[in-house]
């Protein structure tokens, strides 16, 4: 179930560094820098392959989300719907 979590988690950061870049009109470099990473390491968080750090996260927030309000309304609407009773 942690699993499932974590993936969920994970796509709903991944689409929402997507949105928010091609929305401000950013490379992969100056997200990157935006957030504070490599490149590389940004480019596996935009494939999927890795997920962020909470601190990664928080940076997002500060430095790039142009809609805190609707991100986290979506982040706690993920929340909510995940049934953390199933084994």
């Amino acid at each position: 179930m942690r699993k499932l979590f974590r993936k969920q988690i994970k796509d709903y950061l991944r689409v929402s560094f997507l949105q928010t870049r091609g929305s401000l009109h950013l490379t992969q470099e100056q997200m990157a820098a935006r957030l504070l990473v490599s490149t590389r390491a940004y480019a596996k968080l935009e494939s999927g392959r890795t997920c962020c750090s909470l601190l990664t996260s928080l940076i997002f927030l500060s430095r790039c989300c142009t809609d805190r309000r609707a991100f986290l309304e979506g982040l706690l609407d993920l929340l909510d719907s995940f049934d953390f009773s199933e084994g």
